[in-house]
């Protein structure tokens, strides 16, 4: 095998990104796109002309929408080749995702050697946390990529590595940092949460006190803010919806312990007891992973390799430190956004493996309990199907195959409504606008009309008289809405229940379809009425 693999050095790289686009297809379109990714598709097939408006039109001091629209223009445009199924439109980002596999290679190569670049290359390929964003119909793959690449031109631009065949000219040089701000940039039209990853990446050069590296570094920031610029100026705006209703919470002190069972599991709720095993797990290898490095620093030979290793453990903790002070203030601790800083801590486990000096039994300890962990996020991954991954395309199938003329469907909440529509487009269908200046408002009026799916006051709006009402609610809604002491879905299901009767009641998983037949009394009440 090594043999072959002498003969061949392209050959390892090579499986490893077979192995990387392999685990990117499973079941890519057997899971129903959830509310973010049919918004996704929904909104990027307008135009961008029509999400400009449905962006940036004020609304109550703010902007419409907080996201930039690099990746929305980019799905627009993939669409139109190769169409709207699940999997094409999450095949955009299996690609995406499987090219971030190579630049890790390139990167780790850069920063230590090729083995280390194979290994990290095998970690982010095989990584259930990068697994699942590449293949989501949402930005983060696209951040991902793009940061990977920043951090990498950045590494070439600093030409101060262990390898010295990095060394480049000062023309080249220059280049990279152009390259560096271009990336940037692009980065912050995907997603506006990229300046903390920026921000950690650009102090670097203050803490080496390198002249040459702050001065590259600055002209990399007006390379990025001239390409951003066309945008900053609508910054504001949507600053000021943030700052005025936003659905994220304050983070907890516990909350940095568990991003990093996301970055070496997956983001969801796990069961018990694998979310334990999942948390505990992840706990050993990140602490035996800092254990190693402080003795790495005491040894005396190793001193050229220190900021190396340094310098990738900064960028995969300081994003996440960053974001968590200041979501202290106004929460934006959103554990997908920091992808780039997982694919930093995959670096990391991978200098861990081939260059730390451990020894091998400690190793292969590590590296039996981080394949449990690989097993258990790709499980959950490809096989969960609660909220907010709820079956919707099954629920809708069912609804279609019992339709009946002059039926509506009536979704509780625009979270069912999105996905339902994705999925069933020729079938009448409604939902109840949010609690208006609520944390869960975030669908403004200008959004609304991009997309041409507007939402109505109440459930007798909603309704449209239909002589049967097809209800769509997730089944936790009724004890979330007592939880928060909000009367909304009491109110919604005692009218379907005094001017209806229930003829059926079908839940797929979470996701609960009720049928309202015999209509009876007004059908035409106002709100509040």
């Amino acid at each position: 095998m090594r043999s072959l693999f002498a003969r061949r050095p392209w050959l390892p790289l090579t499986l490893i990104l077979l192995l990387a686009f392999a685990l990117r297809l499973i079941n890519l379109g057997g899971r129903s796109l959830w509310y973010d990714e049919a918004f996704a598709v929904l909104f990027a097939e307008k135009g961008l002309s029509a999400m400009l408006y449905g962006t940036l039109t004020p609304v109550a001091g703010g902007a419409a929408d907080i996201h930039p629209l690099l990746y929305y223009t980019l799905l627009n445009v993939w669409m139109n080749v190769v169409g709207q199924s699940p999997a094409a439109v999450r095949l955009l980002n299996v690609l995406i995702g499987t090219a971030t596999v190579g630049l890790i290679y390139l990167l780790a190569r850069d920063l230590f050697d090729r083995k280390t670049g194979l290994a990290a290359a095998f970690i982010a390929a095989i990584a259930p946390f990068h697994v699942q964003y590449s293949q989501e119909t949402r930005m983060y793959a696209l951040l991902g990529f793009l940061l990977t690449a920043a951090t990498w031109c950045f590494i070439r631009a600093w030409s101060n590595t262990s390898d010295s065949r990095l060394e480049t000219s000062r023309i080249r040089r220059w280049g990279y940092w152009i390259a560096f701000g271009v990336l940037a940039g692009l980065a912050m039209y995907t997603q506006q949460l990229a300046a903390f990853y920026l921000v950690a990446l650009g102090l670097v050069p203050l803490m080496t006190r390198r002249r040459d590296m702050t001065l590259g570094m600055m002209v990399g920031a007006v390379v990025a803010v001239v390409v951003y610029l066309p945008w900053l100026v609508n910054l504001p705006g949507q600053l000021a919806k943030v700052s005025s209703y936003y659905w994220l919470e304050k983070p907890s002190i516990a909350t940095p312990l568990l991003t990093i069972r996301s970055f070496l599991v997956a983001n969801m709720d796990l069961p018990s007891p694998a979310s334990m095993i999942a948390f505990f797990g992840g706990l050993f290898i990140v602490v035996l992973l800092l254990v190693q490095v402080m003795m790495f620093m005491r040894q005396p030979k190793t001193r050229a390799q220190r900021k190396l290793i340094l310098l990738v453990l900064w960028l995969a903790a300081m994003p996440p430190v960053l974001m968590w002070l200041v979501s202290q203030v106004q929460p934006l601790y959103l554990e997908r956004s920091l992808l780039p800083s997982a694919l930093m801590l995959y670096v990391a486990l991978a200098w861990l493996f081939t260059r730390s000096g451990m020894p091998r039994v400690i190793v292969s300890v590590i590296g039996g309990v981080g394949l449990l962990l690989v097993g258990i996020g790709l499980y959950y991954h490809y096989t969960y199907a609660s909220f907010p991954y709820s079956p919707f395309q099954q629920a809708e199938t069912y609804i279609s195959d019992n339709w009946q003329e002059g039926d509506v469907v009536v979704h509780q909440n625009k979270l069912t409504a999105l996905p339902g529509i994705y999925y069933q487009r020729d079938l009448p269908q409604y939902f109840i606008g949010d609690k208006a200046g609520s944390s869960d408002d975030t669908l403004a009026l200008p959004t609304q009309e991009t997309l041409k799916i507007m939402a109505d006051a109440c459930v007798q709006a909603a309704a449209h008289e239909g002589k049967r009402v097809w209800w769509v609610v997730f089944s936790r809604a009724e004890t979330e809405y007592e939880a928060a002491g909000r009367t909304e879905l009491k109110e919604a299901v005692t009218w379907l229940g005094e001017h209806y009767k229930i003829a059926s009641r079908e839940a797929f998983n979470d996701l609960i379809v009720v049928l309202y037949d015999y209509p009876q009394g007004d059908l035409s009440g106002k709100c509040g009425a």
